[in-house]
C-alpha cells in the first residue's frame, strides 16, 4: 500500500495522478473514476503483465482540500495459476506509482 501526505490542493493532486498513471507504460488502461465535490478522487486502473499474463489493478484514492491532501493507493489482482502467484507485481506496480508521484513537488 502507498500512502503520501501532500502539501498540494487537491486539484494539483489529480493532475499530479494523471500524470503519474500517463507514465506507467503503455498497457494501462483506466477502468473507473469517481470525483466528488467533497474532496475525494478515486481512480482505478488496470495494467497488462507479461510475466503473470494477467492484469493487476491499482485503486487510488486522493481526499484533501485547497490546501493538503492524501494519497492511497492499493494494487490488486495480478495472480496467475491455482496458486494465484503475482511474482512481485502488486508491489512493482505500487512501488512505479510512489516513484512517479514523487517527481510532484510535494
Amino acid at each position: 500500500m502507498v500512502d503520501i501526505q501532500m502539501a498540494l490542493g487537491l486539484d494539483e493532486v489529480k493532475e499530479c495522478i494523471r500524470a503519474a498513471v500517463f507514465r506507467l507504460g503503455s498497457s494501462v488502461e483506466i477502468a473507473g473514476k469517481v470525483e466528488r465535490d467533497e474532496g475525494l478522487y478515486v481512480l482505478v486502473i488496470e495494467k497488462f503483465y507479461l510475466r503473470t499474463s494477467s492484469y493487476a489493478s491499482l485503486t487510488i484514492v486522493a481526499t484533501g482540500d485547497d490546501a493538503a491532501s492524501r494519497v492511497t493507493a492499493i494494487a490488486s489482482g495480478s495472480g496467475d495459476g491455482l496458486l494465484n502467484l503475482s511474482y512481485g507485481v502488486k508491489k512493482h506496480l505500487e512501488q512505479d506509482f510512489l516513484e512517479e508521484m514523487e517527481s510532484c513537488s510535494w
